[in-house]
């Protein structure tokens, strides 16, 4: 008692002490990292609890952020009035600041486990203790082992004068509160107190934590029911995490029957002793939580550890505590987790496989100790973290518990866009890969019910009851009475337990979300962070509405600024206003419906459940198809397919709600244990809101939810699939790509090449007669083939040297170039066919896809080494998804190209990306440097213009980051790595005599993937354009004096390492442009603060949450706009969101359009073998968006350029539309290429059409002089035609390949109807006649280009028969369907097309999925509609008649348009 007494004593004592801070003398000055202050603050109440006599020493600690908010006179009279000084984890910028002031230090200071420089400082007894880093280095590497007091005793005899720093060191290496304590006593002693102080005393490397408290051994742990493993570091001990981690495992018991075990390992070997000693409990582990970032087992033990979890055979998540932000902080953040954090506590534990990833913790509240003074801030449960964790590992539990007949299974597959025409995904036969699967579930034991009796019939079934058609109403009846509905109630009853902020964006758009985010921030009394909400939302409002169009546009501007004065008035009030506070955030939502009632889209959201999405009769239809315990069917459409003016908004929308009923009824009726999404890619992990580390209230994991999710992804997607594992919270297992060859030469290239060889042949033999007609049929050939203008560009500069044109060249030279030409087309890789998931590869198809892999100095053995891998992939495909539906482990492994990269090999592992701190590597700078030199050397450029890259997420993960290296050097900035190989700077290269060249100005478009695995990157980025501009900051100062204040705003955010520099502005283009934007923006009325900023900017990319430019999913849907030039404002609105250290991801829309204006040169490199650029719709999406804007901002397209180095030892730039016509001849005009995908049926149909074409239809749009007639009648004579005789024109109108075939003849209508093919008569009354045909028959394929209020439709009329357009009519008119009843609360309507059919349906499924026969009773029920109940509805048919009427007039009318203006531009 009396001991309590005096502790309370002495802690008031030092409460005041405390709060006095410096002014006390002869104190010790603890400084070290947040991380380490709790550990500082008990190791304080230790110390004066054991002695409680000597309360005139004083301890005085302050982390290092606390140090750093003080002035700095009071930072020096800090160091100044301490006795001694000790310091603990200091890394960062600071370092040199900190340095600094040590220097000037008189004081004993020793400075332990932090950067070396501060280090150095360390000084006793008036006398620095290291002579030089060198000797530092020697000392500091050795650490005590297992014989601790030996290891110190020796080290001291070794090192005598450094006995200070060793014992100092030995008493915090021996870690905890006790230790530390200990130390302070004996830093007193050998100050000259008397003191009394014990040896340190090591604790244990490996700790466990079981039965409520921490062990030394697990010698008597008794295991006795399912067992749930947590590997953490030994920091896991301190305060606030030993009280997080005894919650999580108390609820693990408690509420799961989970018996909880830790381990709190010191990095390295202990936590490879962790993970052996888990092994005897292997039977009833079920999972390990990864608490502990970077790797279990540090570098050197990470592939041991590696393989103790593949014997372990348990799922690995990984569990975050987020110590740099509080719970409403996170709530209120856009990216979860700080860019900077997602290195380590996330991408690195993905090498160890670890998946999954939930934020368990949080920063807690902060408080200063009251007896050191140091500011603790512990962390906080994250309860819907650990709930989430928790229940997660209780379902994969059950997928290792129940016997596989018991298990069910939800296997998701893509159709978007929507329609017959579109179900697959990325190089995988998806209808095959299912019916591998299906059978091979079947094969294990699982209840697969009755299956199809061929692969022919599931593609049947899927085509009638598992595909998406949300803009065909007649369809939807149809298939209404065949698959699951779900009542409304029940979805609502779901929907009204998730969390209110998405509820309210849901319904009520950006504003719902805006007005639950202030409410948050204002109840949580954090003022500033709603601020920066409201900030954050209005910059986002004003920029959509900016680039409307529409009557509204005034009256929504005056209530946008009537909700910020409300708002503003509402985070302003003091906690006394709370009335008008509450007034004030009564009054918003109406403001906010006013605003929605404007009809500008983007303002509002999707109205109440259930929306308008895919719903008969106001029920929500759920297609798929149910065997057994087995549930396959294709995830659910965006939106957009319905409200299409949605794509011309910029804003990030939530997906509509059909689509979460969908999960949800996979989820809680359908009851799967686990997903499958099969293929890439899917929408989910695309969805808005954080980038990673996601909360209760993101999309992705309200779908997602806690079931146990795997994920088939192609191995080369790994950029994508990076995405999918963390926002997705899923399991990769990577599946092969297609095998890919040489690509082969055919038909009229083929004749070339013989003449060619012929000439080469007969050269120098005399035979003049005969070279002479071998040039004439070559240059024949080049003719026909329409090679000229292609050979010419390829020769720009040769032939500008030579002042001469392409018809003025020699015989040879032409002959040569020819050659070069086709033997370049020769070395690209091809992919034949599709990859079917988990089906063996024939022979000759790993033969061919070695042949690709290997060069010519591989051995035998290594080939025999890739040929094993190969043959083995497809199976461990398979073994690894039944594995990981039987809740075990998916080994990890490095997904990439695996010609380029075989490590790849074999799939069926989870892959992972290099760790972002890495890049750009060192290999991968001396790639990108050689690229830039060589474009500055081969392409023109003009002083007054800039030059633009685009930078993706996938070709880093393959290359390391060549692209960003290629922009450094373009800026004249190279990285700089520390011995780890980690960039941990940049630096200028000199531009002087000794290197004279030019800084060029460099633009930098990203995409949104690429921000939120690339955040550090962006930053980077930005710091060197702003290093550039230094470069000649005092020129501009000196020559420019009103841009002083401008000039001192660009270059805020490089603080003190702005250096200055006199580089003239001829030299730095960065500068020169600066000047003259700064100076305009001025001019028009900017301030100078403002003016430089936005001058400065050069990084862009998507909004924060969002993701794409939205070109590609424009053209997609054609009848959605009109013009270029309605395009090119998407992307730019979409990607004008400036990045930068002060603003990361604000919009900059004006900086970006002037940022364009400028561009004369763009660049896009590509890593893949496998993908080009029109076998997917990113390509056209960034490069072609880019090309497009620049075009509309300047009257002309600029010069793009594509760098090549998939193999980087052939680098090859080529301009676009040489590399766009060389892809389109070697591969999707290759009959090899053809016959490959034809072997695969309706997925080989759909990918020449879904892909190829609508692809190839993405760059006619942003670069018509590219594509133009040549491609379209290419593409007509292959594929409509059948040049080659393959039977290619039947094989497309085979069963379900129909639908492919009437949406590519729609692509090729709507690139005539819009005036980009100038066919002539007779191809148009072809084209329009077959699919005229095709669509009575088949019906309208889906949305898009078939959309039935597509312009296009009623165009065709004037090419058809009377019979022909009455048949195709009927299609678009039962298609379009009745209109629904107007509610009272809808104000109005903007489309027709979001109107539903409701009819009378012959039978329903459940809302459980049972068919339709096993509901008869409820049916009969349904029928019995009283007379009441009929008379009521007849006036739907009065008003369906006028509808067909209006529908009826709206044709007649755009085809008398259509005949009048004819085609157009």
């Amino acid at each position: 008692m009396r001991l309590l007494v005096s502790l309370f004593i002495l802690l008031v004592s030092f409460a005041s002490n405390a709060s006095a801070g410096s002014n006390d003398r002869d104190y010790l000055l603890v400084i070290t990292s947040q991380r380490n202050a709790e550990v500082i603050a008990d190791a304080g109440r230790l110390f004066y609890q054991q002695h409680p006599e000597r309360h005139d020493l004083s301890i005085q600690a302050r982390s290092d952020v606390q140090f750093w908010e003080l002035s700095a006179p009071e930072r020096i009279d800090l160091i100044s009035r301490s006795r001694g000084i000790l310091g603990f984890g200091l890394y960062g910028p600071s370092v040199a600041n900190l340095v600094s002031l040590l220097n000037r230090s008189d004081k004993p200071q020793l400075l332990l486990n932090s950067d070396h420089r501060l280090v150095a400082t360390s000084q006793f007894e008036g006398r620095r203790l290291f002579s030089d880093l060198a000797q530092l280095r020697e000392i500091a590497k050795v650490l005590p082992s297992s014989d601790f007091q030996n290891d110190v005793k020796q080290q001291l005899s070794q090192y005598p004068l450094q006995a200070p720093w060793i014992k100092a060191r030995a008493y915090w290496t021996a870690g905890g509160s006790f230790n530390t304590a200990q130390l302070y006593a004996w830093l007193f002693a050998e100050l000259g107190e008397q003191i009394p102080s014990v040896a340190a005393n090591p604790t244990a490397q490996l700790r466990w934590f079981y039965e409520g408290r921490i062990h030394d051994q697990l010698d008597d742990f008794s295991a006795q029911k399912s067992i749930v493993a947590v590997i953490d570091h030994t920091g896991g001990g301190r305060p606030a995490d030993a009280r997080l981690l005894h919650s999580f495992c108390e609820q693990a018991q408690d509420d799961y029957q989970l018996q909880c075990l830790a381990a709190l390992a010191y990095w390295g070997e202990a936590g490879v002793t962790a993970a052996e000693q888990l092994l005897p409990l292997k039977e009833q582990l079920v999972a390990v939580v990864m608490l502990q970032d970077f790797v279990i087992g540090g570098g050197e033990g990470r592939e041991a550890v590696t393989d103790i979890l593949k014997q372990l055979n348990v799922p690995v998540i990984k569990a975050i505590k987020l110590r740099d932000r509080t719970a409403i902080e996170r709530q209120l953040s856009a990216d979860g987790l700080a860019a900077e954090k997602v290195y380590y506590q996330v991408a690195m534990p993905e090498l160890q496989g670890a998946s999954q990833p939930l934020v368990i913790a949080t920063a807690g509240p902060l408080a200063d100790d009251s007896i050191t003074g140091i500011r603790i801030q512990g962390v906080a449960a994250e309860v819907s973290g650990i709930d989430s964790l928790l229940t997660r590992i209780d379902r994969w539990r059950q997928l290792q518990r129940k016997s596989n007949a018991q298990k069910r299974i939800a296997i998701v597959y893509y159709n978007h866009p929507p329609g017959r025409h579109n179900i697959g995904a990325d190089n995988l036969d998806v209808p095959a890969s299912l019916w591998q699967i299906l059978n091979q579930l079947s094969a294990v034991g699982y209840d697969t019910g009755t299956l199809p009796e061929s692969q022919q019939q599931l593609l049947d079934m899927m085509q009638e009851r598992g595909v998406n058609l949300p803009r065909d109403a007649a369809e939807l009846t149809k298939m209404s009475s065949l698959i699951t509905r779900m009542k409304p109630e029940k979805y609502r009853a779901w929907f009204n337990q998730l969390p209110a902020s998405v509820r309210q964006e849901m319904q009520q758009g950006p504003f719902g979300l805006l007005h639950e985010q202030l409410s948050a921030a204002i109840t949580a009394g954090k003022p500033e962070l709603a601020q920066g909400a409201l900030d954050h939302t209005l910059e986002e409002m004003h920029h959509l509405l900016e680039g409307v169009d529409h009557q509204g546009r005034d009256r929504a501007l005056a209530l946008l600024e009537q909700l910020e004065n409300c708002y503003l008035m509402a985070i302003k009030n003091s906690p006394s206003q709370q009335t008008a506070t509450a007034d004030c955030m009564a009054r918003a939502p109406t403001i906010i419906s006013a605003l929605q009632s404007t009809g500008i889209e983007g303002l509002g959201g999707w109205g109440a459940a259930p929306g308008k999405v895919m719903i008969y009769k106001g029920e929500l239809l759920l297609p798929g198809i149910t065997f057994g315990n087995i549930f396959i069917g294709p995830q659910p459409p965006r939106g957009w397919e319905i409200n299409e003016e949605l794509l011309h908004a910029n804003l990030a929308f939530p997906p509509p709600h059909q689509y979460l009923a969908f999960y949800h009824f996979l989820r809680d009726q359908f009851k799967a244990d686990a997903l499958v999404h099969l293929g890439r890619h899917s929408t989910y992990e695309f969805l808005p809101r954080r980038s990673v580390g996601l909360a209760e209230d993101d999309y992705s994991r309200i779908v997602a939810g806690d079931l146990p999710g795997l994920y088939p992804y192609i191995v080369d997607g790994v950029g994508e699939g990076i995405q999918a594992k963390r926002r997705g919270l899923a399991v990769m297992v990577d599946h092969l790509t297609p095998p890919l060859a040489s690509t082969p030469l055919y038909d009229q290239l083929l004749q070339l090449r013989q003449l060619i060889e012929s000439f080469e042949a007969s050269h120098g033999s005399g035979n003049d007669v005969v070279a002479a007609r071998l040039v004439e049929n070559i240059r024949e050939k080049v003719d026909v083939l329409e090679l000229k203008e292609e050979l010419a560009e390829a020769m720009s500069a040769e032939l500008a040297v030579m002042g001469i044109g392409f018809e003025e060249v020699d015989d040879d030279m032409m002959v040569h170039e020819v050659g070069h030409y086709l033997t370049d087309l020769q070395e690209r890789f091809m992919p034949l066919g599709l990859h079917i998931y988990g089906k063996d590869w024939q022979p000759k198809a790993v033969d061919m896809m070695l042949t690709s892999m290997l060069s010519k100095q591989d051995t035998p053995d290594l080939a025999g080494q890739y040929r094993e891998k190969l043959k083995q992939s497809p199976k461990a495909e398979m073994v690894a998804l039944i594995n990981g539906l039987a809740g075990g482990y998916v080994s990890p492994g490095q997904g990439n190209d695996p010609i380029r990269s075989p490590a790849s090999l074999p799939t069926g592992r989870n892959f992972y990306a290099l760790d972002s701190s890495l890049i750009p590597s060192r290999v991968a700078w001396q790639l990108g440097r050689e690229m830039a030199i060589s474009a500055r050397s081969n392409n023109t450029q003009s002083a007054d213009k800039s030059e633009a890259l685009i930078l993706w997420a996938s070709d880093v993960v393959r290359d390391e980051g060549v692209m960003i290296a290629f922009g450094l050097d373009m800026l004249g900035l190279e990285p700089v790595w520390n011995s780890r190989g980690l960039v941990k700077g940049l630096k200028r290269q000199a531009v002087d005599q000794t290197n004279p060249r030019v800084r060029r100005d460099i633009v930098f478009t990203t995409s949104g993937l690429f921000r939120d695995l690339y955040g550090q990157q962006m930053l980077l980025l930005n710091r060197a354009t702003l290093m550039a501009l230094d470069a000649s900051a005092d020129t501009i100062a000196r020559d420019h004096p009103a841009l002083t204040l401008a000039l001192m705003s660009a270059l805020n955010d490089l603080g003190k390492a702005a250096e200055g520099g006199s580089e003239s502005l001829q030299t730095n283009q960065l500068a020169a442009h600066w000047v003259t934007q700064a100076r305009e923006l001025m001019a028009q009325g900017a301030t100078a603060d403002r003016a430089g900023l936005v001058a400065s900017h050069r990084v862009f990319g998507d909004a924060p949450g969002s993701y794409g430019a939205g070109i590609n999913r424009l053209a997609e849907r054609s009848g959605a706009w009109q013009k270029r030039d309605e395009l090119a404002a998407v992307y730019m609105r979409r990607l004008g969101y400036s990045y930068s250290a002060s603003g990361f991801g604000v919009p900059a829309l004006d900086a970006f359009k002037t940022a364009l204006g400028a561009v004369e040169n763009t660049y896009f490199g590509r890593s893949s073998n496998l993908y080009g650029l029109i076998d997917n719709n990113d390509a056209f999406d960034y490069l072609g968006g880019l090309s497009l804007s620049v075009e509309m901002l300047t009257g002309a397209p600029p010069n793009n350029f594509v760098i090549d180095h998939a193999d980087p030892k052939n680098i090859k730039t080529r301009p676009l539309g040489r590399a766009l016509r060389q892809e389109l001849r070697g591969r999707f005009l290759n009959p090899e290429w053809l016959k490959g995908q034809m072997e695969h049926d309706y997925a080989g149909a759909r990918t020449m059409g879904s892909e190829f074409l609508e692809y190839l239809w993405g760059w006619q749009v942003t670069n018509p002089t590219l594509v133009g007639d040549w491609a379209w009648e290419e593409v007509k004579a292959v594929y409509i035609d059948d040049r080659y005789d393959l039977q290619l024109d039947e094989f497309l109108e085979e069963g379900h390949n129909a639908h492919v075939k009437s949406n590519m003849l729609a692509i090729m209508l709507v690139a005539i109807n819009k005036g980009f093919w100038q066919a002539d008569q007779q191809t148009i009354a072809q084209l329009a006649e077959q699919f005229a045909e095709l669509v009575a028959v088949n019906g309208l394929p889906g949305s898009g280009h078939t959309d039935p209020e597509n312009p296009m439709l009623p165009w065709l009329q004037q090419y058809l028969s009377e019979q022909q357009w009455q048949a195709i009519a009927e299609r678009i008119t039962a298609a379009l369907g009745s209109p629904a009843p107007l509610a009272a609360e809808e104000k109005e309507i903007h489309r027709i097309a979001e109107i539903v059919l409701q009819a009378e349906p012959e039978n329903t499924a459940s809302d459980d999925g049972l068919s339709a026969g096993d509901q008869q009773q409820t049916l009969q029920q349904q029928s019995e509609v009283s007379e009441n109940d009929a008379a009521g509805q007849s006036w739907h048919w009065w008003l369906a008649t006028s509808v067909l009427l209006f529908i009826a007039i709206g044709f007649y009318r755009g085809v008398v348009q259509a005949r009048r203006n004819g085609p157009k531009n």
